[in-house]
């Protein structure tokens, strides 16, 4: 017989799962990354745990061609470029009061292409809200930092 304790570990797992249907755009993904997906680590770590906005699939060649990361803290470029510090976003801790602990900010100056698999190691922690969806998106179809190229292949454009 399971008890209460495995029935809601079993039900937190199922809430977190990244599935084929949950990985879309807008999704709020926390899962490992490493320096082969294009991180670099000052501390001498090889992986972490990193959060992550999904801004395009392509599902066809199972890559997530277009994701974000969201740090606690502002991209130390921002201090030193006016391109980067206009591409930072602020997420407020109260609207993802589980994906976040503090306010943090979403990086909108990279990009990051990031096998599926490698987000369904990951968990899911729901969607943005259309507040911060359309505000992000505005900053990368509005952003100098990209080519036109670069946002026609992650799939950002004037909506």
């Amino acid at each position: 017989m399971t008890d209460l304790r495995e029935l809601q570990e079993e039900y937190k797992r199922q809430q977190r799962e990244v599935t084929d249907e949950r990985i879309a755009v807008g999704a709020l993904i926390r899962t490992i990354l490493s320096e082969s997906d294009g991180l670099t680590f000052k501390d001498g770590r090889k992986e972490k745990p990193k959060r992550l906005i999904i801004i395009g699939v392509d599902h066809n060649t199972a890559l997530c061609f277009g994701s974000v990361l969201v740090n606690t803290k502002m991209n130390p470029q921002a201090e030193y470029s006016e391109e980067y510090m206009t591409a930072q976003y602020e997420l407020k801790q109260e609207d993802y009061p589980e994906f976040l602990k503090y306010n943090s900010f979403v990086d909108c100056g990279e990009l990051f292409s990031i096998p599926i698999e490698r987000l369904k190691q990951g968990e899911f922690f729901g969607f943005l809200n259309e507040t911060d969806r359309r505000e992000i998106f505005n900053i990368l179809e509005t952003s100098d930092l990209f080519s036109t190229k670069e946002k026609k292949r992650y799939g950002i454009r004037r909506r």
